[in-house]
């Protein structure tokens, strides 16, 4: 998506065209918000090409109440958002709601998961403990290792490439412009307030500008004097096909390496964690690691067809915390990143918190503990 005719005044300039920027521009855009997006590439180019999709409210979730709260809220928001997003484009992005399933192979990993049921009950949210062959009725294809699970049935996933393109299509229907290839070159400042951006396209003057671009968003502030807490966590992953998908739900092991099923026959894998790495490439080493994992865990997995693999730079930071909101030197600037593994399940409901801000509303979402101001500092670990 491409267009060249740049508005000079807007409301919101985006930096990033990932699912945060574009769910930004499409949220402030519906409030009527005269919305310009700079993507120095492609739309989803970045971590958001190189996901898997899950929308992982609970599979995904720690005990740490204020982030586990946002992601169940972003979960549920996405349940809503769904119909209207696909009214509003006529596309469908491929939601499923078909769960997750959290796995133990041994004791240790059985004591692991029970605590992780506790804290779900604790918090009311719905899971369902299994053990023995009560598992492998729900997904008869795992390794005869797994001694028990965890189900979580409100856990999704969608086709992120396809909400990217549907978020960039839902802003530009509502008069936004998204603009690939256009890079930002740097902002403009009055005093204490930031006022638009210089890009590659020309200088646009804007009343609130949001940074939105993964694990580069802290080059271009830079030059504001903000230091991000910042650091790229590489993921590679790899795609099979495999038609009927040996599995249903989305299923983890007793790490963190996950499989989940697509409707069109692709089942993913991923994903390696590699802090500090700023190289996006898949490694021979990365692949191989996640195929014996894969098949160690779904054996049918080794008849299935290689398809893919690729990797991509996750921006996380040492709270584990994203960074959302205004930051209180610079009117005008707003921050959205540092969503880790997360970004899928925050696009939108993070899109809905800082398309309001921009637009100088109240957030929806108390986003106290995940502003800039309120981040410890820390340095990030070397790769």
């Amino acid at each position: 998506m491409n267009n060249e005719l740049v508005d000079n005044r807007v409301d919101v300039a985006i930096i990033g065209g990932g699912a945060i920027g574009c769910s930004i521009a499409y949220h402030a855009a519906a409030r009527g918000a005269r919305v310009s997006l700079f993507e120095a590439g492609r739309l989803g180019a970045g971590s958001s090409g190189a996901l898997a999709g899950m929308l992982s409210g609970q599979a995904e979730t720690e005990e740490s109440v204020p982030f586990r709260d946002l992601m169940i809220r972003g979960r549920e928001y996405h349940r809503t958002f769904a119909s209207e997003l696909r009214e509003v484009t006529g596309l469908d992005p491929g939601y499923v709601w078909d769960g997750a399933l959290k796995t133990a192979t041994d004791e240790a990993t059985r004591e692991k998961l029970l605590e992780q049921r506790f804290w779900h009950e604790e918090a009311n949210l719905p899971s369902e403990w299994l053990e023995g062959d009560e598992v492998y009725k729900l997904e008869p294809a795992l390794s005869t290792g797994v001694v028990a699970g965890l189900f979580l049935p409100e856990d999704g996933q969608v086709n992120l490439r396809k909400l990217v393109q549907a978020l960039a299509i839902g802003a530009a229907l509502k008069g936004g412009k998204i603009l690939e290839f256009a890079h930002v070159t740097g902002f403009t400042v009055e005093g204490e307030r930031v006022t638009g951006v210089r890009t590659t396209k020309g200088e646009v003057s804007a009343k609130a500008v949001v940074v939105a671009g993964g694990a580069f968003s802290g080059l271009p502030l830079q030059q504001l004097g903000i230091a991000l807490p910042l650091y790229p966590v590489k993921g590679q992953m790899l795609v099979t096909n495999m038609c009927p998908s040996p599995i249903k739900a989305n299923v983890w092991d007793s790490g963190d390496l996950y499989v989940v099923p697509k409707k069109d026959g692709r089942v993913i894998v991923g994903a390696t964690e590699e802090p500090g790495i700023y190289d996006p490439r898949p490694t021979l080493g990365g692949v191989a690691e996640l195929s014996r994992a894969a098949v160690d865990l779904i054996p049918r997995l080794s008849e299935a067809s290689f398809v893919e693999s690729w990797g991509g730079l996750r921006p996380a930071t040492p709270s584990g915390y994203p960074i959302l909101g205004p930051v209180e030197s610079l009117e005008g600037l707003l921050l959205a990143t540092g969503h880790f593994r997360n970004g899928v399940l925050l696009s939108a409901i993070t899109g809905k918190i800082i398309g309001a801000l921009a637009l100088r509303e109240p957030s929806p979402v108390d986003i106290t503990p995940f502003l800039y101001d309120k981040l410890e500092e820390a340095v990030p670990p070397c790769g």
